[in-house]
């Protein structure tokens, strides 16, 4: 029934190698305590900046100037493909068609499904499905 949760919580938590407990609780009192962080971000997008977000048919990409889209693009991409330097070419690609609207990138923020640990390195991220453990594992996370 959690066969999901059982095989994809360890790359989210960074531990791929290791098992995943999963544990069937009467109440939420069960639960351990939540442990999230609040994280203030600004609002003001003075400057150069580019922008990102992986999504499963598109890569799309926003170049911002002193607060003004100065262009938008939506790249199509194939995520099934399992060789992680297509998905870096792809992604790199077409940041830079969009940069190359600005004059300069002052700031670059991003977004994908999956995780980060606090080491920065990638463990785990939903967009790259058939990119094989060993292959994410050498080519994205170190």
């Amino acid at each position: 029934k959690y066969a999901f949760e059982v095989k994809t919580m360890p790359k989210v938590c960074g531990t791929p190698s290791n098992p995943f407990p999963v544990k069937i609780v009467a109440s939420a009192a069960e639960l351990p305590a939540a442990k999230d962080t609040k994280q203030v971000c600004g609002k003001d997008a003075s400057g150069c900046r580019l922008a990102f977000d992986l999504g499963k048919s598109d890569i799309k990409t926003v170049a911002v100037k002193d607060n003004e889209v100065l262009e938008s693009m939506e790249t199509e991409w194939d995520v099934t493909n399992p060789d992680p330097q297509y998905h870096w070419d792809m992604i790199l690609g077409a940041m830079k068609k969009t940069a190359a609207k600005l004059p300069r990138v002052e700031a670059i923020g991003g977004s994908a499904t999956g995780t980060v640990s606090g080491n920065s390195e990638a463990t785990w991220c939903d967009i790259f499905p058939n990119v094989p453990p060993d292959v994410y594992q050498e080519k994205v996370v170190n």
